[in-house]
């Protein structure tokens, strides 16, 4: 059989990397003398920008029948559920005879939901595809009934769903083959990828089960992984035949088996790969040891679900991070060069400002001693984990809806999400009627907060943490800006913030050090904007200090006298050199864009988009 495996489109303005999933699928499809063909909407978007500015679906369904395949295999998260199932209605329809199964994470959490409600889905795979999925094509192929294969939901001549029941997790996951990465681009998803970490599968499962979380279900709580020699093969596969150098080691929870991490480490070197590799991690399996060993092997970033920083709402999730642990396990990965990404969540009914507030802090916090990224995300109640079963209600609300492909939502999507709150969760709010905040409050704090980590931090860091100014009552000085601002406006990070806004918050005593973060923050801007290659200088009270503070919050980020920096960008790549005032005067010869405080009026703004105020 001819197989078209397709990735909807699943973001506006991010590149996700090559399907993984969808390649291991492949290879296991064509072992079995199938032939598969992949349609990749996410990353076609990257050589055609049209693809998101028209309509998806009758688009995608043309170009996939051009294939005259015989059976549809859609993959899809919560976030792209709806375009996925828009795209099957128009197969269908222009197709009747095509068999169109679904896959994927969110479809294993409303299997009979998604066969009742759209009947242009034929079949649903659950969990793991490897086995599953070559035996309903086999089935299908021979005409033979479906009943029996398990982890195939379908539905029967009647039109009702039928669950065949779960497929036991794969015992040895080394029996999952290789990705087919003959089949699809490879050297230009690598030309694409800038600064994305290419996947490679390491295993599934989290021993932990977080109130928020899918998949602690999905996996059913199974901690498995891939041999240490089998994963190394595949970066080192990669690497030589590709030129791959950064790689993202697939896991839910890597770091709750140290030894692992030390063997693939030490194949690492042995094998003598120059390359740099990250993988997620909870901040309480980690510990400083394997920090030193996988750093010494090239591992140079850990995402980190950190969720609150308070202790009150890591108990309430479930998920029970101590917060001296987080503050400990930051300090042990940047001391061994490994940058962090920290990830917080606001939303939890049970918050109060001070919970709020505490996250909001320890978000900047991480962000200026060195995380890669630090994000604050808004909570979603995503289909069937156990924040949501728990929930009274769901709450819709278009003109705050928490996710970015709001920019794909037509009014037949909306219509088909307040249809089935329970398959599109994730479009729906928890019920806050009788919580500190309501939805709207916590959708646009979420956003300016976010907007403010990539353009602001050590603005927001020294207000929030140094002059402890109240973090809420700062989004209430911008929240006239911040609701004018369309969804487009906060991907894009519009926030606006100049010296009239800081002194206007703390006053003129603090106004050389407000405008010496300020323009250390817009330097960085414009020494990271797509495009540039170059050399910016910047000159302030602003401080970059060699030691953490073993309070994350406590890190100083001025301190009295001037300090020079020179940001430098060579091909997408910034680092940051301090200078001496000689060395500073002579890059100043070169007529560089520079960044200082001295020089500013309260009825002036100087926020400098062009890229800096250049000395006459």
């Amino acid at each position: 059989m001819k197989v078209c495996l397709v990735r909807p489109l699943l973001s506006s303005n991010a590149f996700n990397g090559y399907p993984l999933n969808l390649l291991i699928l492949a290879s296991a499809i064509r072992e079995k003398g199938h032939v598969p063909v992949i349609c990749d909407y996410d990353f076609y978007k990257e050589i055609d920008p049209s693809w998101i500015s028209e309509p998806f679906a009758v688009r995608a369904a043309e170009d996939i029948l051009a294939h005259e395949p015989d059976m549809v295999g859609i993959t899809a998260m919560c976030s792209n559920y709806v375009l996925a199932v828009e795209l099957a209605g128009e197969i269908k329809r222009k197709a009747p005879h095509v068999h169109i199964t679904f896959g994927g994470p969110h479809v294993s959490l409303c299997p009979v939901e998604t066969l009742d409600s759209f009947k242009a889905v034929d079949s649903c795979v659950v969990g793991e595809g490897e086995v599953t999925f070559p035996e309903l094509l086999d089935a299908l192929e021979h005409h033979a009934d479906l009943e029996g294969i398990q982890g195939v939901h379908y539905r029967d001549d009647q039109g009702n769903a039928i669950s065949n029941g779960p497929r036991p997790l794969i015992k040895d996951i080394m029996l999952s083959p290789r990705p087919a990465y003959d089949l699809i681009d490879m050297r230009a998803y690598i030309e694409h990828a800038e600064d994305i970490y290419m996947q490679v599968y390491a295993g599934s499962g989290c021993p932990f089960d977080c109130s928020f979380c899918s998949t602690s279900i999905v996996w059913e709580r199974k901690y498995r992984v891939m041999g240490a020699e089998r994963v190394v093969n595949e970066i080192e596969y990669l690497h030589r035949t590709y030129g791959v150098t950064h790689f993202n080691l697939v896991h839910d929870n890597l770091s709750s088996n140290k030894p692992y991490i030390h063997g693939i480490a030490e194949q690492i070197l042995e094998r003598g790969l120059d390359i740099r590799w990250g993988f997620s991690s909870r901040i309480d399996t980690l510990d400083e040891k394997t920090c030193r060993i996988a750093s010494a092997a090239g591992c140079n970033y850990i995402f980190f679900g950190v969720e609150s920083a308070s202790e009150h709402i890591q108990h309430t999730m479930g998920k029970r991070l101590k917060i001296s642990k987080i503050h400990q396990t930051i300090r042990n990965c940047l001391e061994h060069g490994i940058m962090p990404t920290t990830s917080f969540i606001l939303g939890f009914p049970e918050e109060q400002q001070e919970d709020i507030e505490a996250t909001i802090r320890l978000a900047f916090a991480c962000k200026v001693v060195g995380a890669w990224r630090s994000f604050i995300n808004l909570l979603s109640p995503y289909t069937g984990t156990r924040l949501m079963r728990n929930s009274e209600k769901l709450v819709l609300d278009w003109e705050n809806v928490n996710t970015s492909m709001v920019i794909f939502l037509e009014d037949q999507h909306k219509k088909e999400i307040e249809k089935n709150p329970l398959i599109y969760a994730n479009f729906y709010f928890l019920d806050y009627s009788r919580s500190y905040m309501q939805e709207g409050g916590y959708s646009n704090i979420v956003d300016f907060y976010t907007m403010c980590l990539f353009k602001y931090p050590y603005t927001i860091h020294y207000l929030i943490n140094d002059l402890q100014l109240s973090p809420l009552d700062i989004y209430e000085f911008f929240r006239e800006q911040v609701t004018k601002l369309t969804p487009a406006q906060r991907d894009q990070l519009d926030i606006q913030i100049t010296e009239e806004d800081l002194i206007g918050l703390a006053g003129e005593h603090y106004a050389y050090n407000l405008v010496s973060c300020l323009r250390y923050d817009q330097s960085i801007v414009f020494a990271s904007k797509a495009g540039y290659e170059g050399q910016v200088l910047y000159k302030g009270s602003l401080y970059l200090p060699d030691d953490i503070a073993p309070n994350l919050l406590e890190q100083e980020v001025i301190l009295p006298g001037i300090r020079y920096f020179l940001h430098e960008n060579k091909k997408g790549h910034l680092a940051t050199y301090e200078l001496t005032p000689q060395q500073f005067a002579a890059f100043e010869q070169k007529d560089l864009s520079v960044y200082y405080p001295e020089r500013w009026e309260m009825n002036v703004d100087l926020s400098y988009q062009d890229g800096g105020k250049r000395h006459a």
